[in-house]
């Protein structure tokens, strides 16, 4: 169970749409709340064109963005406060992603909710996403609430928790938290396996025109019938599960979400970043960027 809830604001939409989820979830496990801002002058301070550009430091700007940044933080706090939630305030200085990441190593957060734009593509990589550099430092599991104007923020979530499996041991290594996170919500576990239909030549066209290998897709469903079966044995009671074929594993998961009205998502992922990701892409990538319910992500240490 929670003790200890990092929540970083910034005062943005997004930002905001974490707060009554994050009260719910503290309130339900008696759970206290750090609410964090970053003021980094970087994003705010001019620079001197030239051969060099050098900052213009200029002292009243910044003391100006920092009470601004205070008055922010004062309300949110107050927000849980009114919630009867258990709360902190911290009003940190630095560049955004480190001070967070080195902040929560510090209190020895147990999890942490922010919000996400949901960007994708090069927009993603050109604007930056606090949320995507902030999953390849964190130690600990991090629900990411969508931003989605088909999102309603508010109490608990409803609904199991969808937790994907491919059957490897990278994937299992979110098994703990999603226990942990839906004993913290009162919900279930739900496991989905999703086996990918491996297409073969329809001669004489060759590779223009494939065919789904019908006895290749029968196998390895039933394959993954019987590991969701293996692991779900070992789950708490209640937990259920399915096997379904897509070509796409991402869309797969989002329709399992909208069919089973899923609550939230659980999922592990490599922390890729930068032009590596965008290249490689990423199923937990897919499934961030247009997420109508909060996912729970978590990046194994090693």
């Amino acid at each position: 169970m929670y003790r200890s809830i990092l929540v970083p604001y910034d005062g943005s939409a997004p930002s905001a749409r974490t707060l009554p989820l994050a009260a719910a979830i503290a309130r339900h496990t008696g759970a206290s709340v750090r609410v964090a801002i970053v003021h980094d002058p970087s994003t705010y301070i001019p620079f001197v064109p030239g051969e060099v550009a050098i900052p213009v430091y200029d002292q009243e700007l910044v003391a100006t963005h920092r009470r601004h940044d205070q008055e922010l933080l004062d309300a949110a706090v107050a927000q849980f406060a009114a919630a009867g939630v258990n709360v902190t305030g911290a009003l940190l200085e630095g560049t955004i992603v480190e001070a967070l990441e080195e902040h929560a190593q510090q209190i020895g957060v147990d999890l942490t909710i922010m919000g996400t734009h949901g960007r994708s593509g090069f927009e993603r990589l050109r604007l930056g996403s606090i949320a995507t550099a902030y999953l390849t430092r964190a130690t600990m599991p991090v629900l990411l609430v969508p931003g989605a104007e088909s999102y309603t923020p508010g109490e608990l979530p409803t609904g199991p928790l969808l937790c994907p499996l491919d059957g490897s041991p990278f994937a299992e290594e979110i098994l703990p938290h999603a226990r942990t996170f839906a004993e913290a919500i009162g919900t279930r576990l739900h496991l989905i396996g999703v086996a990918v239909p491996h297409a073969i030549p329809m001669a004489p066209f060759g590779a223009e025109a494939l065919l789904a290998d019908g006895q290749a897709i029968e196998a390895e469903t039933s394959g993954r019938k019987e590991y969701l079966a293996r692991i779900a044995a070992d789950c708490p009671s209640g937990t259920t599960w399915s096997a379904i074929s897509d070509m796409s594993v991402a869309r797969a998961i989002e329709d399992a979400v909208k069919d089973l009205q899923a609550g939230a998502v659980s999922m592990a992922t490599h922390g890729r970043g930068g032009f590596k990701r965008l290249v490689l892409g990423s199923v937990t990538d897919e499934v961030l960027r247009s997420a109508e319910v909060p996912v729970l992500v978590f990046r194994p240490q090693h």
